[in-house]
């Protein structure tokens, strides 16, 4: 029995000797093949450059289909923000500087960044800045966005980007970044303006799925390359909840990159996966002549905006010999911020709140009959709630005369409204303005006595979609 184990031993050894005769020439030649196995996946130590980053977090009107306009919430005045460009080893010198006009606070995260998120991802309230220093160790393609809960929604309503982390290790070539993101307007616009719809974002039922902001822009527009040309799409799926199944038609991807690290290489796919808040960087080079479609092969959201063209042309421009450090994400990451064609975007309505006392007016009816028809007193307690950026009635009514309570529930997590009440809708002239509830939140206002008449109300903060008829009776 022993002379039986020891023979099996023995044979188990040189089977093990034999496989590793074979396995370890492949090893050595799959690793000398590899152009980036011997690079590390990262740096440890600051190169001694500093680079200035400066964002801005503010609302604008931006057109995100042909004639759809978008009161989104922005880094530097579009969605997505501008495209940053920095060095492995950099260190960055951020500020961020909110400039809210609907009294919104804000933050940033970095994914690139090694930071502690509970001294420079907190929230920045309007009017305030926040500075803080990190170092970019590891290259890449990433996402930055805004923290403040509810996340959701401010992802969801467009304060994202994409920042790139540069290596000296990749080879100079044409280069395009692509933002993927969803967009969620509500059912009708106020005044020609989409609000976002949070309940839509909390039940992933998007409008629109797009890259870099606009619905289907690269289709009218296409993305220009020559013959043979090697060039890279950085590519960030900002979500904030869709997987984007990115895939170019007509072609495959020799070398895709997850998160753009470019150690993680793997080679010969049809289509990858880039999951909410990652990147990826791709590879191509396509021989013929012609229109390649790009898009995410899930198609239940393909129709939805998320399809533009590459197209390969011997006259096709030469590619630009440097990225601007602050790029225009509209003309995916070539041109620098207000150098290249955007998409259409205009600053949002500023709103104007006052607290002053009740004054003696003569009230004009400038707000619609068919708002105040039907719109009569039931006593004097009212009530009135605020849901996505909208209030649940467009008249409330008072009886003339007497005082009366407005029993307000803010039903919006994170985002301030009040109730205001003015002689007519050009909102000069308060005859009560209440104050600020941070939802979700509630209060009662109580209202001296008005005279009959058809008045205007409002929320302060977000007067271009909270308003309605008021009527004392």
């Amino acid at each position: 029995m022993r002379k039986l184990l020891v023979a099996g031993i023995i044979i188990l050894l040189s089977e093990l000797i034999i496989g590793v005769t074979w396995i370890g020439p492949l090893s050595r030649s799959d690793e000398s093949a590899s152009a980036t196995s011997t690079q590390d996946f990262r740096v440890h130590q600051a190169n001694g450059t500093v680079v200035n980053v400066d964002l801005v977090a503010e609302e604008t009107t931006q057109e995100i289909a042909p004639g759809v306009k978008y009161h989104v919430w922005t880094f530097n005045g579009t969605t997505p923000g501008p495209v940053i460009r920095v060095n492995l080893g950099d260190t960055i010198h951020f500020t961020l500087t909110n400039n809210s006009k609907i009294g919104m606070q804000h933050s940033i995260d970095f994914h690139a960044a090694l930071t502690p998120w509970d001294k420079n991802y907190q929230p920045v309230d309007p009017g305030q800045t926040l500075s803080f220093d990190w170092v970019a160790m590891y290259p890449g393609v990433f996402m930055y966005h805004c923290g403040v809960p509810p996340v959701l929604q401010h992802i969801g309503n467009g304060m994202y980007g994409a920042i790139i982390v540069e290596t000296d290790a990749l080879p100079t070539e044409r280069e395009f970044v692509l933002v993927a993101s969803e967009l969620y307007p509500g059912d009708k616009p106020i005044h020609g303006l989409y609000e976002g719809d949070l309940a839509r974002m909390e039940a992933v039922d998007p409008e629109y799925v797009v890259f870099n902001g606009k619905a289907n822009q690269y289709l009218d527009a296409p993305l220009e390359v020559r013959p043979d040309e090697p060039f890279r799409l950085w590519v960030v799926n900002a979500g904030p909840t869709l997987t984007n199944a990115f895939h170019v038609i007509g072609t495959l991807f020799p070398h895709v990159y997850p998160s753009g690290n470019p150690t993680s290489e793997l080679n010969g796919l049809q289509t990858w996966n880039v999951p909410p808040g990652d990147g990826a960087m791709f590879e191509l080079q396509i021989p013929e002549a012609g229109l390649y479609p790009f898009v995410t092969h899930a198609f239940a959201y393909t129709g939805l905006g998320s399809v533009g063209v590459i197209k390969v042309d011997p006259n096709a421009p030469a590619a630009p010999a440097s990225y601007p450090a602050m790029a225009d994400p509209f003309s995916a990451g070539v041109q620098p911020v207000g150098g290249g064609p955007s998409t259409p975007s205009s600053p949002a309505p500023t709103p104007t709140a006052t607290s002053a006392p009740t004054p003696t007016a003569t009230p004009t009816s400038t707000a619609t009959s068919t708002s105040a028809a039907g719109c009569t007193p039931d006593g004097t307690e009212l009530a009135v709630i605020a849901k996505n950026n909208l209030f649940d009635q467009t008249c409330l009514a008072a009886p003339a005369g007497k005082p009366f309570t407005i029993a307000f529930d803010n039903q919006d997590a994170g985002i301030p409204h009040n109730v205001a009440i003015y002689t007519d809708d050009s909102a000069t002239t308060s005859l009560f303005v209440g104050e600020l509830v941070t939802g979700p939140g509630k209060t009662t206002y109580k209202v001296p006595a008005l005279d009959a008449g058809n008045y205007f109300f409002r929320c302060d903060v977000h007067p271009a979609s909270m308003f309605g008829t008021f009527v004392v009776q």
